[in-house]
C-alpha cells in the first residue's frame, strides 16, 4: 500500500439470486433467471434482446470420447437428434443422414459416420466444420463445374463462410489450451480438405493437408523422442508409425491411413508434398511375409504403394520434359516398384483363394485392382517418351475395365433412355469434337453427387487416354459416360469430355492394318489445368511424344494448346 493512504472497507452488499436453474435455456441458466422454456428459442430471452443458446443436451443421451482404437470399436453406431447448437442444426442433422454416408466408404466409415460425429459433441471446432460441410452437400449437386462457377464469381454463401470461419477461429482458440489434442486438429483438418475439394478449390485444401501432414509430422516425432534410441534427424513417414509396439492410437489406426491416401491426389496435381512427409516405398518381402488376412490390410498396402508410384511417374516426367537421362538407379528403382507390385497383386489373389469374401468385399477387391492396373502401367511406362509400349499392356487395361465396371455396377447407376438425354456439348474451336455426347446420369440423392477420395475415375481417364486400342478405350469412355459421384477433384463429365478430344486428336492418323494411332499422332500427356471460368471454360494441354523427344514432324515440332468450353445439361 502506498504511503499517506487510507484504506476504507466498504460494507459489503448481499445480493440476492434466484433459485438454482435445473432446466431451461443455457442463456438463462447463466443468467439465473427463470426461463419459460419456449423451443427452440425462449421468449424471455428473444424480450430482452439477447441471443438465446438454446438448451443444453442430456449427457446420457450422448457423450464425447477420448478416443482410442480399443474403444473406437465399442461406439454405438446410433446418434441422437442434435439439439442446442442454433439455428442451423439441421445441416449438422442433414450430414448425419445424408452427407456422412454419402462420404463413407468402406474404409473410412467410421469417420464420417461416427468418429467426427461423436467429436462435434464436446468440439466447437468439429462442430461447425460439419455445419458448413452438411451445408455444402446439401446444395451442390456435386459436379466441379458447378463448384468451380460459383468459386470464380467469388460468391460464396453466408452460411458456409460463418460456420467455415467459425471453425477456423474455434480450432486456433482451441491450440492454445493446455487440453488441446492433435486428434481434434487432424480431424477438423479433414474436414477441410473435404470441404475445399467440395468447393473445388484445390489450392487452399493442399494448404490444409500439408498443415494435417505438419501436425502428423509433429506427433511422430515426438513419439521417436520419446522411445529409446531414437534420433532427432530422422524425417517422419508412414514407416514410423509400424516401428512402436503396443495399442494403437485413433491418429494411426484412422487418420493417418486417410491423409495418406489424400496424397495420392496431391501429387498427381503436382505438390510436393514429400518435403512435409517422407513418401516411404514398401519392400516386396513386406508383401511376401505378412500375408494379407483381410482386405482392409490389402486396401492400406496399395496405397502405401500408389504414393511412391506417383511420385516416381512425375520425377520421370520432370527428367523427360527436361531432357535429363534416365540413370541407372532410376531403372533399378523402376524394377523394384513393379517387384513390390507383383508381390501385393499375389497376396490379394491368395486373400481371394483362402478367405470367404462378401459381396462387398469382391467389390472393394476390384476397386483395389482397378488401382493397381493403372500404377503398375504407368511405372512400366514411366522412363520412355515413345508412347507404343503401352501397346505391351492391352490385356492390364482390358482388366482394368472389368474391375471397373464391378465397381460401377454396385454403385446402381441408372442410364438414360433416349426420351430424356443429358447432353455434354464440347464447343469452342480448335478444341470442339465436332458435336455433343449423352452422359448417363445417376440416381437422384438429396447429398452431392460426391465422394472424398479418388477410385476409378483417374484410372479410366488414364485408359482412354493412354491405351490406344479403340475398342478398350472407348470401353473407358462409356464407363466415365456413366456419371460416377466426383472423387475428390476429379470429375467424371470433366474427364469425359478431354478424353473424347484426346481420341479425336490421336486417331487423327491410324495405321491402315491395326486402326491404332501411329506413333507420331500419339500425345505424350494431356493436362487438365485445375482452373475454371464461371462458365466451366478450363485449358488443356495436349503435349505430344514427338515433341518430348525433340523430333520433328512436317517440318515443325508438334506443341498445341487448346481451351475446352464445357457447358452441362441435367
Amino acid at each position: 500500500m502506498l504511503p499517506n493512504t487510507t484504506s476504507i472497507e466498504l460494507p459489503k452488499r448481499a445480493r440476492r439470486y434466484g433459485a438454482k436453474v435445473k432446466t431451461g435455456c443455457i442463456t438463462c441458466k447463466i443468467r439465473r433467471v427463470k426461463c419459460d422454456e419456449k423451443k427452440p428459442n425462449c421468449l424471455r430471452c428473444i424480450s430482452t434482446g439477447r441471443k438465446c443458446d438454446g438448451y443444453a443436451q442430456n449427457k446420457k443421451d450422448f457423450q464425447f470420447q477420448a478416443l482410442s482404437l480399443s474403444q473406437a470399436s465399442s461406439f454405438r453406431y446410433t446418434v441422437p437428434m442434435f439439439s442446442g447448437f442454433d439455428d442451423n442444426v439441421h445441416y449438422l442433422e442433414f450430414y448425419h443422414h445424408c452427407a456422412g454416408p454419402t462420404l463413407s466408404s468402406k474404409f473410412d466409415n467410421e469417420f464420417w459416420s461416427r468418429i467426427s460425429l461423436q467429436m462435434a459433441q464436446s468440439e466447437p471446432a468439429v462442430r461447425h466444420a460439419l455445419i458448413a460441410l452438411g451445408y455444402l452437400h446439401k446444395t451442390e449437386p456435386g459436379n466441379l463445374k458447378h463448384a468451380r462457377s460459383g468459386f470464380a464469381a467469388d460468391h460464396e454463401p453466408r452460411t458456409l463462410l460463418f460456420h467455415y470461419n467459425r471453425s477456423v477461429r474455434c480450432l486456433v482458440d482451441r491450440m492454445a489450451e493446455p487440453s488441446y489434442s492433435r486428434e481434434v486438429g487432424l480431424v477438423t483438418c479433414v474436414l477441410f480438405i473435404c470441404i475445399e475439394f467440395l468447393r473445388g478449390n484445390y489450392h487452399t485444401a493442399f494448404t490444409h493437408l500439408r498443415s494435417g501432414l505438419k501436425i502428423i509430422s509433429e506427433w511422430q516425432q515426438g513419439r521417436l523422442n520419446g522411445s529409446p534410441g531414437s534420433s532427432l534427424s530422422v524425417q517422419p513417414s508412414l514407416a514410423i508409425s509400424r516401428c512402436f509396439s503396443g495399442p494403437t492410437t485413433m491418429i494411426e489406426d484412422k487418420l493417418i491411413p486417410m491423409f495418406v491416401r489424400v496424397i495420392a491426389t496431391a501429387l498427381l496435381y503436382g505438390v510436393s508434398i514429400e518435403q512435409v512427409f517422407a513418401i516411404s516405398c514398401p519392400l516386396p518381402q513386406d508383401f511376401r511375409e505378412r500375408p494379407f488376412m483381410t482386405v482392409l490390410e490389402a486396401q492400406s498396402s496399395v496405397h502405401e504403394l500408389r504414393n511412391p508410384s506417383i511420385l516416381y511417374v512425375t520425377t520421370m516426367a520432370k527428367k523427360l520434359i527436361l531432357r535429363e537421362p534416365v540413370t541407372a538407379e532410376d531403372l533399378q528403382y523402376q524394377m523394384h516398384l513393379l517387384e513390390c507390385h507383383r508381390a501385393w497383386f499375389r497376396g490379394l489373389q491368395i486373400l481371394e483363394r483362402e478367405k470367404h469374401l462378401s459381396k462387398e468385399d469382391k467389390v472393394t477387391a476390384s476397386s483395389l485392382k482397378v488401382s493397381y492396373y493403372a500404377t503398375s502401367i504407368l511405372v512400366a511406362c514411366a522412363a520412355e517418351v515413345n508412347q507404343m509400349p503401352y501397346d505391351e499392356h492391352i490385356e492390364s487395361f482390358k482388366a482394368l475395365n472389368y474391375h471397373a465396371k464391378i465397381v460401377l455396377d454396385s454403385m446402381n447407376l441408372s442410364t438414360l433412355t433416349p426420351s430424356s438425354p443429358s447432353i455434354i456439348h464440347s464447343t469452342s474451336s480448335p478444341a470442339s469434337s465436332g458435336g455433343a455426347m449423352s452422359v448417363f446420369s445417376p440416381k437422384t440423392s438429396p447429398a452431392a453427387n460426391f465422394t472424398f477420395e479418388i477410385s476409378i475415375i483417374p484410372s479410366l481417364y488414364f485408359t482412354a487416354t493412354r491405351c490406344r486400342c479403340p475398342i478398350t478405350r472407348r470401353e473407358a469412355v462409356s464407363l466415365l459416360a456413366l456419371n460416377p459421384p466426383r472423387e475428390g477433384l476429379w470429375d467424371a463429365e470433366q474427364h469425359l469430355v478431354v478424353s473424347n478430344r484426346v481420341i479425336e486428336i490421336e486417331e487423327s492418323e491410324v495405321d491402315p492394318v491395326t486402326g491404332w494411332p501411329v506413333e507420331t499422332a500419339r500425345l505424350w500427356s494431356s493436362v487438365i489445368d485445375a482452373n475454371m471460368d464461371r462458365n466451366g471454360g478450363f485449358w488443356v494441354n495436349f503435349l505430344s511424344a514427338s515433341w518430348v523427344e525433340g523430333k520433328v514432324v512436317g517440318g515443325k515440332s508438334f506443341s498445341k494448346s487448346f481451351k475446352l468450353r464445357v457447358p452441362v445439361f441435367y
